[in-house]
């Protein structure tokens, strides 16, 4: 059985009427003949099963269901002007809410900073949430719970991100660290004891993969949890080698510049580009567009690239 729905249309004629107390006023408010505002009165009466108006003296007065209908009628009739409305201009001074991005750890080391300054400086109201990147980011960033995220855009294994929109930012490309200067051709790299950064735990990479095409190996003798960790562990140790992501190295290792020796790997490495990413049916959302682009500059500000362009309308 189905209910036929109220003619909204009413809703400022209502409002209208029972603010004034007069079909002359409040046709006048709403630009509309006297005649006009009394066949809609007769259609509001019917309606709602009431009067709303009565004749008292020389005016009218409205009835005790007109006077319990006023304000939610006004709260009704501001809420449908909300909603058919423009949003209003973002104002990053004044907003208030929450901002989610995810960004890998190193990328948390190197620009998080830069970044927390320029959110807090422009847009001080907002609480901001820094999260790892891991294998439920996509799926929360298609429920809103993170706005934009800041990874690298592997070649394999990267979930399906038909729907988001990926803004490259630059290059990320792979380095041989040691602490003491050697030259380390494919043989001695394959005899070297490697240190492996392996966030989860889980061992093998792009310099196992490469070796394996070639028919050959190497000794992973240390394995740790991050970057940083790597960078600090290579300064102390004379022996270890390990391949790491150049902007890692400019920027994390940037103190430990004379205790650190880079060359260039010797097998082959993917160059794996860098980028922001958030869901495609927010990009008209201007406070995400706002936080993406303090995302961006913060991060090409870090690392000495280009800032991305801005989104387009």
């Amino acid at each position: 059985m189905s209910t036929a729905l109220p003619d909204l249309s009413l809703l400022p004629s209502l409002v209208a009427l029972l603010e004034t107390g007069s079909v002359s006023l409040a046709a006048s408010r709403l630009g509309v003949t006297q005649p006009a505002m009394s066949r809609t009165l007769a259609r509001l009466r019917e309606a709602v099963g009431d009067e709303l108006l009565v004749k008292a003296g020389r005016g009218l007065e409205r009835t005790v269901r007109g006077t319990a209908l006023l304000d939610p009628a006004r709260d009704a009739l501001a809420r449908a002007t909300q909603v058919l409305s423009a949003p209003l201009p973002f104002e990053p001074a004044t907003a208030r809410g929450r901002v989610t991005v995810a960004m890998t750890e190193e990328m948390q080391a190197m620009t998080g900073g830069r970044l927390l300054r320029r959110l807090r400086a422009r847009a001080p109201g907002l609480d901001v949430r820094l999260r790892a990147v891991g294998d439920a980011t996509v799926d929360e960033g298609r429920r809103g719970v993170v706005d934009v995220a800041v990874s690298p855009i592997l070649p394999v294994g990267m979930p399906d991100l038909s729907d988001f929109v990926v803004r490259p930012l630059y290059e990320r490309r792979f380095q041989t660290v040691t602490r003491r200067r050697r030259r380390l051709g494919l043989d001695a790299f394959c005899r070297a004891d490697h240190l492996l950064v392996a966030p989860g735990g889980r061992e093998g990479g792009y310099v196992d993969d490469s070796l394996a095409r070639l028919g050959r190996s190497r000794r992973v003798a240390v394995t740790v949890l991050s970057f940083s960790s790597a960078l600090a562990l290579l300064a102390a140790d004379d022996d270890l080698v390990s391949t790491l992501p150049d902007d890692v190295v400019r920027v994390l290792g940037a103190g430990l510049r004379r205790k650190l020796h880079v060359q260039r790997c010797p097998v082959e490495m993917p160059v794996l580009p860098v980028g922001l990413i958030w869901h495609a049916t927010r990009s008209r959302d201007p406070q995400l567009r706002f936080v993406i682009d303090v995302v961006g500059g913060a991060v090409a500000d870090a690392l000495g690239v280009a800032p991305p362009a801005r989104i387009r309308t």
